[in-house]
């Protein structure tokens, strides 16, 4: 594979964080096998980058001379005018100017010709014109030889109209130009979950957008601390050695920098005076010197980078605005650093405050954090090692392998961020195949229009408010990595703002599904339609008489069969029909499976959960319940391989398994919430004991890889649980992992110790 990355062109020495960002993307590629080349704004020189460095390489000289011809230069100029007419602040049109400079369109085609790329990498959106020219251009050669065309991609270091917008700069038309660029390539690749969620919320196509997290070097930066490096630091910008010391960095005239430096010259050091040994070390291109302060030291870039961190006590990231992975909160954490950052400066990583890092949002709340940990030594040392831990999972080496992944069509439109990071419950599971995407099932509201005999839920009428408390919870849920929505209640169409929060869901990138009664869905059919919902689902159970006696209201079958016709025949969203089977309703299962999959819908079932008066119980009952599931599995190979679980569905009916835990993949492919915000493993929504936290106290991002969290997955998965639960969990369980759900069959084995030792925070 041969990749050509368009990129601006101060990236040596790699002392601010775009540069390191690009160039060791470049040597990664390279480690990995992939001849990468770089192109610039240097007219004389592209470069051809190997395993000890990138070397320049010169233009033919026929190209040399091209870029002089008299139009290209000119047109040059005019790219300047049409980045002010654009909205473009002047000083980064050099970040720009590519978009309507045909000489870079020229340079990237050049590359890309002599050196047969396959993907033009563009390192932010500028970039991506000329990506797209020299890909478009160089696939018409190439279709006169059958050969596939080359392919272009633009890296999102932001959301850069979100961090224009944010310095008070009009970005109507810089919107629209990026939005078009995006929707041109064929890949876009997002640093983080958050800005994926922007783009998509802004209309980019969210199956294009793969999340590859910003990385860090740990060695460099773990070597540097462990051989002193930092006594040199000190003794260079003359701070004695006992004195404490804080660090910050950056390109500092990048705004959110800037105001960074600000803010610790006017608000944080007069609120530490009563210590007048502290010392800030402040290091980055442009150091705003009108900020100066005696306790603070600007270095100006450092080629040691790693040695100046290794120097502090502390770092800071007191940042305010922009967007993207923070790089610098990586290699703090790589060194092993203790670091208070403010919340949008940790934007992005998903982390467990007071475990890797410290939050202190405003001048007091960082003041008494920075103070506090100056005095306690123990406490900042933990703080380090975990976050050294943390770093460790995003080494520039897995990050770098994440493109290749990309780029050989694999983990396309995937989120590598949660995979590296999110997913280390899947590191003790062992080889497995995950039963689903992450999925959110989410209790929205209590309350039903029927009353069904095998449910209680539709007592009282309670809606979770969206604004308040859905929209949040969604945040945190694409947060963690989740990628399904499943919307239930009660009757969630009774929900006033149900399509509210099903329209936040597909702006933040999430697949939603409801499930419903669908008596209602005539009376709502407009917003559900133009909603974006991907697929309804539908409960039956039974033909119409039996169905209405179990639903409580007459009538109920002939309205929810009209709403799965309707949903069928506009063809919009998917739909699909859950069946509970009964006492009363087995002998009718195989004719609502013939009815409803002739119409064209997708059909599940499973036996009636923690009812006892309507288990399966007689011989004539169980005969129903094998001659339907034998009758389903010849036709969907799907139930064909799951038969020991309609099988053990009896035993379960008979009550053979009471008392018999069952193993699931709550809070690993899947977890619950109510509307009144506590977590669950799992739709269970009265199970005993399953509460493992409230998502209105503590916030999903964080509980989330909480011990009480953690070590409800390891019983989960070790010991099973017995809530009285039997569905499609457990058969989602044997098909992931491969072993049986039931506790029973494993007692002693190694097997079931695979979770020990868990902690993925």
């Amino acid at each position: 594979m041969r990749v050509c990355i368009l990129t601006r062109g101060d990236l040596f020495p790699a002392n601010h964080g775009a540069a390191v960002k690009i160039v060791r993307t470049a040597q990664g590629l390279v480690r990995h096998g992939v001849q990468t080349f770089i192109v610039t704004d240097d007219r004389d020189h592209y470069l051809q980058v190997d395993r000890d460095g990138a070397h320049p390489v010169p233009y033919p000289a026929r190209l040399r001379a091209a870029q002089e011809w008299p139009p290209l230069p000119r047109l040059g100029r005019l790219a300047h005018r049409l980045c002010d007419i654009v909205g473009y602040p002047q000083e980064e049109h050099f970040l720009y100017t590519p978009i309507f400079d045909p000489a870079w369109w020229v340079r990237a085609m050049a590359v890309g010709y002599l050196h047969d790329i396959d993907w033009f990498q563009a390192e932010f959106p500028g970039y991506g014109a000329p990506a797209l020219v020299a890909a478009r251009t160089l696939g018409l050669l190439r279709a006169r030889t059958g050969r596939s065309p080359p392919k272009a991609s633009i890296v999102q270091h932001n959301v850069e109209w979100d961090r224009l917008a944010e310095f008070g700069h009009d970005v109507t038309r810089v919107r629209k130009v990026e939005q078009a660029l995006l929707a041109l390539v064929d890949d876009v690749i997002a640093v983080s979950s958050d800005d994926r969620r922007r783009m998509v919320a802004a209309g980019t196509d969210p199956a294009k957008i793969t999340v590859i997290p910003h990385g860090v070097d740990v060695e460099t930066f773990a070597g540097s601390t462990a051989k002193g490096a930092g006594a040199d630091v000190r003794q260079r910008h003359s701070i004695d050695a006992s004195a404490p010391v804080l660090f910050f960095h950056g390109t500092l005239h990048y705004w959110p920098n800037t105001e960074a430096v600000r803010f610790i010259a006017e608000q944080l050091l007069p609120r530490l005076a009563h210590r007048p040994d502290l010392r800030v070390l402040i290091a980055g291109l442009s150091p705003p010197t009108y900020y100066a302060h005696p306790a603070i030291v600007f270095t100006g870039p450092v080629d040691d980078l790693a040695a100046h961190i290794a120097a502090a006590d502390l770092c800071l990231c007191p940042i305010e605005s922009g967007g993207g992975t923070r790089m610098k909160l990586l290699e703090y954490m790589a060194a092993g650093k203790a670091t208070v950052s403010t919340t949008k400066g940790a934007e992005g990583i998903a982390f467990t405050p007071g475990v890797q890092l410290e939050i202190a949002d405003g001048a007091d709340a960082m003041a008494h954090t920075v103070d506090a940990l100056i005095d306690d030594p123990p406490r900042r040392e933990r703080l380090g090692r975990a976050a050294q831990t943390f770093a460790r999972r995003l080494d520039w080496s897995a990050i770098t392998g994440a493109y290749v992944d990309l780029y050989e069509a694999r983990h396309r439109g995937e989120d590598w961020y949660e995979r590296l990071l999110c997913n280390d419950v899947d590191m003790h599971l062992g080889p497995r195949q995950p039963g689903k995407p992450l999925t959110l099932l989410l209790l929205i509201n209590r309350g039903c229009n029927l009353r069904c005999a095998f449910c209680d839920l539709w007592q009282d009428h309670i809606h979770m408010p969206v604004a308040e408390r859905v929209l949040p919870l969604l945040d945190d849920a694409v947060s963690i990595g989740t990628k399904t929505l499943v919307i239930t209640g009660g009757e969630p169409f009774l929900h006033p703002d149900l399509f509210v929060a099903v329209a936040q869901a597909k702006a933040r990138g999430l697949s939603v599904n409801i499930t419903t009664n669908g008596t209602r869905l005539f009376k709502r059919w407009d917003e559900c339609r133009t909603s974006g919902v991907d697929s309804l689902s539908f409960s039956i159970d039974g033909l119409e008489a039996t169905h209405d006696r179990l639903r409580g209201q007459s009538g109920a079958w002939r309205k929810t069969m009209a709403a799965l016709d309707r949903v069928l025949a506009d063809g919009s969203m998917a739909a699909s029909v859950y069946f509970t089977a009964t006492c009363d309703n087995v002998h009718e299962l195989i004719s609502v499976y013939d009815d409803v999959t002739a119409r064209g819908a997708r059909f599940d079932f499973w036996p009636v959960n923690d009812a006892p008066n309507l288990a399966l119980r007689t011989p004539a009952q169980q005969a129903a319940w094998r001659e339907a599931v034998a009758h389903i599995a010849a036709r969907e190979p799907a139930v064909q391989g799951r038969l020991a679980f309609y099988r053990d569905s009896l035993a379960y009916h008979q009550g053979d398994l009471d008392g018999v835990p069952l193993r699931c993949l709550g809070l690993v492919d899947q977890y619950g919430v109510t509307y009144d915000g506590d977590l669950l493993p799992c739709c269970v929504w009265g199970g005993d004991g399953l509460r493992v936290g409230n998502v209105f106290e503590t916030p999903l991002r964080t509980l989330w890889w909480s011990e009480p969290v953690q070590a409800a997955r390891k019983r989960l998965f070790n010991e099973g649980c017995t809530a009285g639960c039997f569905n499609h969990s457990l058969y989602e369980f044997t098909e992931s992992t491969g072993l049986p759900s039931r506790v029973d069959r494993l007692v002693g084995s190694a097997k079931d110790r695979r979770l020990d030792g868990l902690a993925c925070r």
